[in-house]
């Protein structure tokens, strides 16, 4: 077996650990400005649109098994194209990458670091992802299944929220309109990216179709219910007028808690939330690295590592108002949406109108 290889239970972990990230923070509060109360429902929403580009990332994959998004585009769009969507796609892999830590650098100098440089929190972070990307695909994969029953320390921290919860909060269900709802679940859709690192990650995993198909579903699924119980634990733990002050809820609600030998939960959740935005900042830098290796035909991705990842923290450096980072977090989410969700489901159409299939091609 290729020791790059990694299981189709690996896979299942993999797509977990790189969903879970920023947005998990701040996503009630920004489902409510648009949703209200039924912020909640667009999330179930989200969640079921994800299955789509779930299916069609993984019907894309399954005609040219064992290459990568890299590999190919060229061999759907034609040479020249193929090359010019192998930029773009390295570019907004890399830009996901900086938009976590930017969102993190946000939350860390905000909740625990307030005196320290923010350039220091991002670089430590852009060193670490470094460190990791110059293993193999099995090494990242077998640390991400090593951190993640840490998240159950994050559901049962939540779950003590329901010592103190009004349920009446959540009524009438539906207020919101249900075009609201619908368009709301834009914004969920981009706080559960993760799945679109399939695109590179299925050329190294075995197993048949079949079950590679059921673990990033059922890793997704996994992933849209957790999210939904943070989401409905916010709002029926603050009451409207209080969730549009609070732009992070869970940490503030975390931190209401206190117990006679933690006195800080919020701090305790976010040194497991840390390693959380870690794994998934490492899943983007290292498809981002090999996007790099097959735009200068670099003989492996660890050659264009360190490039990537200092590019990636110069450019997280530069918005430092709250201002600037919404703006980024909005085009990034945008750029996003198009080339994680979206796009995919297009390539697919173009593959298969164009009848592009092909068996047994060897991974580069």
């Amino acid at each position: 077996m290729n020791s790059h290889t990694i299981t189709h239970r690996q896979l299942f972990f993999l797509v977990v650990q790189t969903q879970i990230g920023v947005g998990v923070l701040s996503l009630p509060f920004s489902l409510f400005t648009k949703a209200k109360i039924d912020g909640w429902i667009s999330l179930i929403i989200a969640g079921l649109l994800i299955q789509f580009s779930i299916l069609a990332i993984w019907k894309l994959c399954d005609r040219f098994p064992q290459n990568t998004i890299y590999e190919i585009l060229p061999k759907i769009m034609g040479k020249n194209l193929g090359l010019v969507f192998n930029f773009i796609y390295t570019m907004h892999f890399a830009f996901i990458s900086i938009l976590i830590l930017i969102m993190y650098n946000s939350i860390v100098g905000k909740w625990i670091l307030f005196e320290t440089p923010h350039w220091v929190i991002i670089f430590i972070m852009a060193a670490a992802g470094y460190y990791f990307i110059t293993s193999s695909p099995r090494e990242i994969v077998r640390f991400f299944v090593l951190v993640t029953p840490l998240l159950l320390i994050l559901f049962v921290f939540i779950l003590y929220a329901y010592t103190d919860v009004h349920f009446l909060y959540l009524f009438p269900v539906g207020q919101a309109g249900i075009l609201t709802i619908i368009k709301s679940s834009s914004d969920a859709v981009v706080a559960l990216l993760g799945f679109d690192v399939a695109l590179v990650f299925l050329a190294y995993t075995t197993g048949t179709p079949a079950k590679k198909i059921k673990v990033i579903s059922f890793a997704s699924f996994c992933i849209t219910v957790l999210y939904a119980f943070i989401v409905f634990t916010t709002y029926i733990y603050f009451n409207p007028e209080e969730i549009v002050i609070v732009p992070e809820p869970v940490l503030y609600m975390l931190k209401a808690f206190s117990f006679s030998i933690i006195e800080r939960t919020d701090l305790i959740f976010l040194s497991v939330w840390i390693i959380s935005v870690a794994t998934s900042f490492i899943s983007y830098l290292f498809i981002t690295a090999k996007g790099v290796q097959t735009l200068f035909k670099l003989k492996d991705h660890q050659k264009g590592a360190p490039y990537v990842a200092i590019f990636c923290a110069m450019i997280a450096i530069i918005p430092n108002e709250k201002l600037e980072v919404l703006i980024w977090n909005k085009y990034i989410s945008l750029t996003s949406l198009i080339f994680s969700a979206m796009f995919p489901i297009v390539l697919l159409l173009i593959a298969m109108l164009r009848k592009k299939q092909e068996k047994g091609a060897a991974s580069s």
